[in-house]
């Protein structure tokens, strides 16, 4: 492929750091916020409801009453509380009682507790260092039976899933999102009553590229950019809630012994990894009271990732009886054919070594033609129903398949530039490319699967299909020192690998399907085999060793552990492992994130 003449300088430019891993230059991390710079956009108040369960122990035949959560049943604007740092003061209502004061609703509703949600604007740094400005939530708990304030127990930092709409993100979440997503989900943590008391201070950012910045880029698997603003939003968040903690009207102290954890599922397991290793190289452990992570099925190491994709055969490592079980997964296949152009676009975007690459040298005219560039970038356009979630783009996808297609596509010639055109292609020549697809009338999510070979450009599929650059004659893991479209790729993925490059100072929780096609089972056997030296409880050991991830320090007491990981019997893909992480059973308190949430806040023995 002929080289761009305003790339050949840069390259030419770049060789003599070519064994430098790409790294962001982000300045210095300033040892103190200030909280006059925290905008204030809405507050609103939110409650939460449930029910009573009875419960008949079968062998004692004793009776006990659960409480089943049924999540966030309304949300109410407080607009005299925008602009500067006000906090809630006005006295309930009657009407305001009936709806939170925990009245029964035939005799099913039970006391429960509610929350207030700010919204909030705060300084952080782009890609290139320089200055700009994001949006985050914070659920700030409420007194039970009250609208006082709480004293919070500990702080959450709450990582948002993959999205592709800005209607999905934390601060649009009062404009009518799901409490059966995981911002729904994480916001339970605010929640207090007299059975479980999580009670935290839930601070959860949008992302770069979502919420007040939804015309910017969203730097995809960016980790360590993304765990610098998140911790941005972070240390924003308790300045401005520490200047305002008062006597009776406005926020309590935090606990005397409060604890901050980072927590999420898929892209948010990521994040919340890479928070942790964040807080701690930079020192911030002491002052955020670090305790740990909760990464759920998350995407920690991207080329071992992609591997998966050209190379897994279907092997879940489910080991049950000595027989190994098997997924719908097969070589050179993705399941959420969107994801690629998310990690494309995400490292083309923001990270250093990629800036001189197009989208279009990694991803095929035939791919392009789905329109998958204009249904991400979307998320910029003012009306819910002009964006696209990732179930849309799914449901667009097989829209194809039975359709055909013909988008605009963008291609950058060498030395000519950037040239736009259509081309045609039938329902057939679609599904050569997703080869497989279901929608279901009315429950379950639309799936479609893709094949690599047509979705990625010749060079692109030829690269990553090339055992020998990846590892060397020994079966380890190489990495280019060379300058290159694709070795530019390679280096920039693997330059977001959270496996390596440190050893985490403070407890970590993992929780894994092994049926998960989307974000892999590798990602976790990834850790497990670069971390050595930790300490691992682990509840499912067959099938790490099947997987050939077995720790080197194993203890049979979770208390005397480091990493904790939980290999989860869901057989769901990666939408139905995350509701069970974040709602099995139903029941909030028991549910998998909670149980490693507490466990990340025990000290080890």
């Amino acid at each position: 492929m002929m080289m761009k003449p305003k790339k050949l300088l840069l390259l030419a430019l770049s060789f003599s750091t070519v064994s430098v891993w790409a790294q962001g230059n982000f300045g210095d991390l300033p040892k103190t916020v200030d909280a006059k710079e925290v905008e204030i956009m809405s507050v609103s108040e939110i409650q939460f409801s449930s029910r009573d369960s009875i419960v008949v122990d079968p062998v004692t035949g004793r009776t006990d009453t659960l409480i089943i959560d049924e999540g966030i049943t309304s949300i109410k604007p407080i607009e005299d509380a925008v602009g500067p740092a006000l906090a809630p003061r006005r006295t309930p209502s009657t009407s305001d009682k009936d709806q939170y004061g925990g009245l029964t609703n035939a005799g099913k509703q039970t006391a429960s507790s509610g929350a207030y949600l700010y919204t909030y604007k705060y300084p952080s740094v782009d890609a290139d260092g320089n200055k700009v400005v994001l949006s985050a939530m914070m659920g700030v708990p409420r007194r039970q039976f009250d609208v006082g304030f709480a004293h919070p127990n500990n702080v959450l930092i709450a990582c948002h899933e993959t999205i592709t709409s800005n209607w999905e993100c934390p601060t649009n979440y009062n404009n009518g999102g799901s409490w059966q997503t995981g911002v729904g989900m994480m916001l339970m943590y605010t929640r207090y009553d007299r059975t479980r008391q999580p009670c935290c201070l839930v601070i959860m950012p949008d992302y770069e590229g979502y919420g007040i910045t939804a015309n910017r880029a969203h730097p995809y698997l960016y980790q360590e950019l993304t765990a610098r603003q998140v911790v941005d939003a972070v240390r924003y968040g308790l300045a401005f809630y520490n200047a305002n903690v008062g006597s009776g009207k406005d926020f309590r102290t935090l606990e005397d012994d409060w604890q901050s954890v980072s927590l999420g599922y898929s892209q948010g397991g990521s994040v919340a990894l890479a928070v942790h290793k964040f807080i701690e190289q930079n020192g911030l452990d002491t002052d955020l009271h670090y305790a740990g992570s909760v990464c759920g099925d998350g995407p920690y190491d991207p080329v071992g990732h992609l591997l998966y994709y050209i190379n897994d055969n279907g092997r879940t490592y489910h080991v049950k009886d000595k027989e190994e079980k098997k997924t719908a997964h097969t070589p050179g296949t993705v399941s959420m054919p969107i994801v690629m152009p998310l990690i494309l676009k995400g490292m083309c975007d923001s990270n250093p070594l990629m800036r001189q690459h197009y989208i279009d040298e990694y991803l095929s005219s035939k791919f392009l033609s789905t329109g998958s560039m204009d249904m991400i970038e979307a998320k910029s356009k003012s009306e819910k129903e002009d964006q696209f979630s990732t179930r849309d783009v799914t449901k667009r996808y097989i829209k194809q398949r039975k359709e055909g297609m013909s988008n605009l596509v963008t291609i950058h010639h060498p030395y000519l530039g950037p040239a736009s055109y259509r081309i045609p292609y039938t329902a057939a020549q679609v599904c050569e490319m997703f080869y497989y697809a279901s929608d279901p009338l009315l429950f379950g999510s639309p799936a479609c699967y893709g094949k690599l070979q047509q979705m990625l450009t010749e060079e692109c599929y030829t690269y990553f299909t090339t055992s020998s650059n990846f590892q060397d004659a020994q079966g380890n893991r190489v990495t280019p020192t060379a300058r290159g479209t694709m070795q530019d790729l390679h280096r920039a993925l693997e330059s977001n690998n959270l496996t390596v490059g440190w050893t985490p100072k403070h407890r970590v929780a993992f929780y894994h399907s092994t049926y998960d096609t989307v974000v892999p089972f590798a990602n976790l056997c990834s850790f497990v085999k670069n971390q050595p030296n930790l300490d691992y409880y682990v509840t499912d050991l067959y099938r790490l060793y099947y997987a050939n991830a077995t720790p080197s320090t194993l203890v049979a007491d979770e208390k005397k552990a480091d990493v904790y990981i939980e290999i989860t019997n869901s057989t769901e893909d990666h939408v139905g492992a995350g509701k069970d992480f974040f709602f099995l059973g139903n029941v909030f308190g028991t549910s998998p994130d909670y149980a490693l949430y507490k466990w990340v806040l025990e000290k080890k023995e």
